[in-house]
């Protein structure tokens, strides 16, 4: 019997092949397949795979010419008899535990999809806990459908990442799901598409993979005019999906979010400045505002959008548009901020968070609703009190914050949003009034 089907696509990374496959074969899970995709190769890679199946005859190598992450993925697939399929690219590796400890859990709770985290390793300095959520997501061990874990999870902790996510293959053929072939960022469409089918999914709060950063990997490749186009399919792909009226609100903030890190990839890059790609950008921009962008009403829209205007599609963009949105931009801001008590000087508003997420806010506030007359105080969880200071304010940790007479506190960390206001109630009850900026207000 096939526990597992492990689907290894191998694209010029001979040097990581065996480190790679050697975690595999170190599973203490036996009942696996491992398949390996060879897309095309140009080094000695399918010479070190051959190698490898000298010593693991059951070893399958499908060889086929570059067609992409995506295509390979599909065939993996394609060939696949495990009850369940896991995807590791070839320049990464497991812990032993990592198949044996997924299966167990999807098998005593019947589950589709089981998620867990990576550490990462390698030669580039990179965010130690990139991969780590065991912060964020609350629901740990805890049986959700797809859908539910998805509106909790997708925008502050969920990464559509193949190698984090364990799936049954039932799930994957009773849906016909396949990566989009020949384009990089092929996982954000499949999974955004797979997790809300899912009936039963499961995240657990452990370490189960070694992600490696390194020079001239996919991850650390320059995000140059190609990636840019990909990445501007990727969304729209995303956005043609079918979703329940629940998702649908999730998924466009998802949307938001890619299209917010394409900008920035593209600023960083230098891609803005080629006419026609700014307009590819800005014919994006407005189908996914539904055509008619001054007349949208969510504020993550109209951020986005005053964005494009202002950095890319100006001379596209007729001058009474750019009023409009400016307009719109000012009407919704001080619909959605009204509810925060910051234009008095007799109230006292805790700010928690001191990232770029609060300055943001902080500034957009003065702009469009006015001057903040209110006390603030900073909060931050990592904080030692009065150790430091954010804005010219003495900066609070969370656990210090009980006997203050502060009338609201605001929640400017839209990652670790949920985590800080459960700890806010777990404290200190209903002693403080918590406006979430990302949940409550949607900004």
């Amino acid at each position: 019997m096939c526990r597992t089907s492990i689907i290894v696509p191998v694209y010029n990374t001979a040097d990581y092949l065996k480190e790679c496959f050697e975690s595999i074969y170190n599973q203490t899970q036996k009942e696996i397949e491992v398949i390996a995709i060879n897309d095309g190769s140009t080094d000695n890679g399918l010479e070190i795979l051959e190698e490898i199946k000298r010593e693991h005859p059951d070893l399958i190598i499908y060889s086929q010419e570059n067609r992409g992450l995506g295509d390979a993925r599909n065939k993996g697939i394609e060939l696949a008899i495990g009850e369940y399929i896991y995807f590791i690219d070839s320049d990464d590796c497991l812990a032993p535990e990592a198949m044996e400890t997924c299966y167990q859990y999807a098998a005593e709770n019947h589950l589709d999809v089981v998620m867990f985290d990576a550490e990462v390793f390698g030669d580039i300095e990179y965010k130690k806990d990139a991969y780590d959520r065991k912060k964020i997501i609350s629901d740990q061990e805890a049986v959700l459908s797809g859908e539910v874990f998805a509106c909790k999870y997708f925008t502050q902790a969920f990464y559509p990442n193949a190698y984090l996510i364990y799936t049954a293959r039932t799930l994957i053929e009773k849906y016909h799901l396949r990566f989009l072939p020949r384009i990089y960022y092929e996982d954000n469409v499949f999974y955004c598409k797979m997790l809300p089918l899912a009936e039963r999914v499961m995240y657990i709060p452990q370490t189960l993979y070694k992600r490696r950063y390194r020079e001239n990997s996919i991850t650390m490749s320059s995000f140059d005019l190609r990636h840019a186009r990909d990445y501007l399919q990727m969304i729209r792909a995303v956005s043609e999906e079918k979703y329940s009226s629940n998702m649908e609100t999730v998924i466009r903030s998802l949307e938001l979010s890619f299209l917010n890190n394409l900008l920035d990839n593209c600023r960083n890059n230098n891609l803005l400045n080629i006419r026609s790609f700014a307009l590819e950008l800005y014919d994006a921009v407005k189908e996914l505002a539904g055509g008619d962008i001054e007349k949208i009403v969510s504020f993550q829209h109209i951020d986005i959008i005053d964005r494009v205007v202002e950095e890319i599609a100006q001379d596209v963009v007729p001058s009474e548009i750019r009023k409009k949105i400016q307009h719109r931009k000012k009407e919704i801001v001080r619909k959605i901020f009204s509810d925060i008590p910051l234009q008095s000087k007799e109230t006292c508003v805790g700010i928690y968070g001191t990232g770029k997420n609060t300055e943001r806010f902080l500034a957009i506030y003065k702009e469009f609703v006015g001057e903040i007359r209110a006390n603030l105080l900073f909060i931050n969880s990592n904080a030692i009190s009065g150790s430091e200071q954010y804005q010219g304010y003495d900066v609070l940790n969370g656990n210090d914050i009980g006997g203050l007479p502060m009338e609201c506190i605001v929640i400017a960390s839209s990652r670790y949003e949920n985590e800080i206001c459960r700890k806010i109630k777990e404290m200190y009850g209903d002693m403080f009034r918590v406006i979430r900026l990302r949940t409550d207000l949607g900004f």
